[in-house]
This record gives structure tokens, C-alpha cells and sequence, in this order.
């Protein structure tokens, strides 16, 4: 499943997200898509997700994406 946000996620409400193998999008963080790469390799998902980041013109254009990089089985 796929979760937008605007802001940074506690450890807690991030493992949750990456334990169940969601994707998240962080739009208007343009600064913090270093620190949520140190908090998702920090919480011991480094292996499994991807961490990349988009940039546009104006702040809400610039986007971090978390992605799993294997898909999670449909059930």
C-alpha cells in the first residue's frame, strides 16, 4: 500500500509501515530524505527498501520515496 506524508514519521510508525512492506512518499522534504535514509537503515530495513528523492522546482514538487525492493505477495 502505498501512504503520503508531509513530514517525518516516528521509528515506531515508520517500522510499522516497513514491516508490512508499504511504500511511502515524503512530499516537501527536501532536506530530509538523508535522515530518513539513516532512520530506515537504523531500524533494520536497509537491505529491503530503497530510499530515493525527486526535486522540482518549487518545495511541494520535491519528493522521497521508501520502496521495497521486492514486491510484497498479493493475498
Amino acid at each position: 500500500m502505498k501512504h503520503v506524508y508531509t513530514r517525518l514519521l516516528s521509528d515506531d510508525k515508520l517500522r510499522s509501515h516497513l514491516e508490512r512492506g508499504d511504500t511511502l512518499l515524503f512530499k516537501g522534504t527536501p532536506k530530509a530524505w538523508q535522515d530518513i535514509e539513516r532512520q530506515v537503515e537504523r531500524l533494520g530495513f536497509g537491505d529491503e527498501y530503497a530510499v530515493s528523492r525527486t526535486s522540482g522546482a518549487a518545495h511541494d514538487q520535491d519528493i522521497t520515496r521508501v520502496t521495497p525492493l521486492r514486491p510484497q505477495p498479493q493475498g
